[in-house]
This record gives C-alpha cells, sequence and structure tokens, in this order.
C-alpha cells in the first residue's frame, strides 16, 4: 500500500516537472518599424541659438512661444521673409509680392505639413510597438495561468491522496512518511505558483525609448523637428524641463523603474533600453505602459502645431 501511495506522490512530481516554463519562444522585430529610412532637409533643421534668431520685427509680429514652434519646424528663417514682404506689401501693394507672399505660405503650410505627418508617424509607431508587447504579455500571461491551474490541481491531488494514504495504513511510521512527504510536495507545488513564469524572447533594435531615457542631445530615430520639441524645455508646461526629462522621471516616479541604481533596476533597464532579450509578461506590461506614455507625449505636441497654425492665419496688420 505504502510503495502505490509513493508511486502516485512520485507520479505527481513528474508530472510537475513537465509545468515548467517554454523559453524557446522568440518575437521577431522590425513589425513597427517605418518601410523605408526617412530623409530630411537639412534646409528645415531647428536653429541651434534660437534666441539670436529672432529679430523686433517677429517678436512684434508673433508670440515667442509660436516663433518656438516654427523654429521647431524649420520655418524660421521662412517667417522672416514673410513679415518682411507683408511689409513691403503694406507700403506698395505690387502683384509680384502678393505672388510670392502666396508662394512663401505654401511653402511655409508644407512644411507644416511635413511635421504633423511626423509626429504622427512617431505615435502611430509607439502605438503599434506598444499593442505588440501587449498582446505577448497577454498570451504569456494565458500561459502562466494555465500552468498555475495545473499546479494547483496537481497539489489539491496530492494533498487528497497523502490524507487518504495516512488514514489507510496502519504503520505509524509509514503514516508519518506519506503525511509529510505529501505536505511538502504540496507546498513545493504552491512555491512553484508563484516563480517560474513564461517569458519569450523578445527583440526591438529600433528603441524609440533609449534616447528619451539617455535624453539625447540628437536622436537618429527621431525626426529632428519632433526631437527638438521633446528636449528642449519651453515646450512642456512649466518651461523648467524637458518633455524627455519629466518622461524619464515619470517612468522612475511611477513604478515601471522606482530604483534605476540597484542590480534589478539596471538589469530591467538594460533589456527596455537595449535591443532586446527575454521579457516575461510583467516586464512586457512595464514597456508597453511605457511606450503608451510616450505615445501620449508626442501626440500632444500637436497642440504646438495647432498654435502655430492658428498665429500664422491672424491677418497681417
Amino acid at each position: 500500500m505504502l510503495k502505490r501511495y509513493c508511486c502516485i506522490l512520485l507520479l505527481a512530481f513528474t508530472a510537475c516537472v513537465g509545468t515548467r516554463p517554454a523559453t524557446g519562444l522568440r518575437v521577431a522585430a522590425g513589425y513597427c518599424d517605418p518601410p523605408t529610412p526617412y530623409r530630411y532637409d537639412s534646409a528645415f533643421v531647428p536653429v541651434r541659438d534660437f534666441e539670436a534668431a529672432l529679430t523686433p520685427a517677429l517678436l512684434a509680429r508673433y508670440p515667442q512661444r509660436t516663433l518656438q514652434t516654427a523654429n521647431a519646424v524649420g520655418i524660421l528663417p521662412l517667417l522672416q521673409q514673410l513679415v518682411a514682404l507683408e511689409n513691403q506689401k503694406r507700403q506698395h501693394s505690387p502683384l509680384t509680392e502678393e505672388v510670392a507672399l502666396l508662394d512663401l505660405r505654401q511653402r511655409i503650410l508644407a512644411q507644416i505639413a511635413l511635421v504633423s505627418t511626423s509626429i504622427a508617424s512617431v505615435a502611430a509607431e509607439l502605438d503599434c510597438e506598444g499593442e505588440r508587447a501587449d498582446q505577448i504579455a497577454t498570451y504569456l500571461r494565458t500561459q502562466d495561468d494555465r500552468r498555475t491551474q495545473r499546479l494547483n490541481v496537481l497539489s489539491i491531488s496530492i494533498g487528497a491522496s497523502s490524507g487518504i494514504g495516512t488514514t489507510v495504513l496502519d504503520n505509524k511510521a509509514a503514516q508519518y512518511t506519506l503525511g509529510i512527504g505529501g505536505g511538502l510536495l504540496s507546498a513545493g507545488l504552491g512555491l512553484l505558483t508563484l516563480t517560474g513564469g513564461h517569458s519569450v524572447e523578445f527583440m526591438h533594435p529600433r528603441n524609440l525609448l533609449t534616447d528619451v531615457w539617455r535624453e539625447q542631445p540628437t536622436s537618429v530615430l527621431f525626426p529632428p523637428s519632433v526631437w527638438y520639441m521633446l528636449i528642449t524645455p519651453a515646450f512642456s508646461n512649466s518651461g523648467k524641463q524637458s518633455i524627455a526629462y519629466n518622461t524619464r522621471k515619470r517612468w522612475e516616479h511611477y513604478g515601471e523603474l522606482t530604483q534605476p541604481e540597484a542590480q534589478a533596476g539596471q538589469e530591467l533597464a538594460t533589456l527596455l533600453f537595449g535591443s532586446g532579450g527575454q521579457y516575461t509578461a510583467e516586464q512586457l506590461v512595464i514597456r508597453a505602459d511605457m511606450l503608451n506614455e510616450l505615445q501620449s507625449a508626442v501626440y500632444l505636441l500637436n497642440q504646438e502645431m495647432q498654435g502655430l497654425l492658428a498665429a500664422l492665419n491672424i491677418p497681417a496688420p
């Protein structure tokens, strides 16, 4: 009889071993990447010394916040030409200057449209990456739930078997052995439900989170105009710290990376801001949350574009 129950426990432990997480899963990268590398006209790069580029005529015509956005879009020199042409038109009103004004306005609006599209494109890529991480996290959680369910069933079965065995056996030593062994195995199965979840190799060589975390002065992944608005303090609500800086601080403060200097924090940062690696469901949720938060920050840049267009639509005095 004792041998029979020992065999039951042994079979249960063997089945338990079969519930260990699979590690061969791999998610390929590149699904959300732009189909072709974009090239940006160097003529529309933001001016480094913004204050020096301002003129009394520009400050008299537009608010400084509008001019800051115009610099991000790369149209500050065009606005200088526009103000000069508007002044000439008031004085002379020739047809040639009217045509020149229309042409200049068309060039300005075309560049604003391009930057607006760039903002939407970056936001779409962030949204896609966030959904990709969320999808795999959901898959891993489903696998973890199934594993936990199997372990719980095994634990209940072993507990019931050991309980029955202790009542059936007459030998006190055998009762103690079976009862203690069944209890230990049930406890071990309970501990397994808390550890060893499934993981997946999740790669992201093109990682938009990296430059924000490092607060790079320039970025090869973000369009120049978008990156200028993210790292320039004037575009945040406080005007003291940049959007990129505030985003990083929120990541650190609200749980994703609360202890970046600790070993666990450094390992998580290496995973999140590197080219990818072995992710658990919880880590993928963290990545998805960070991507979604950055996406919201990028989307809000459209408010700056709306303000710029509103200022340009005000007729010249």
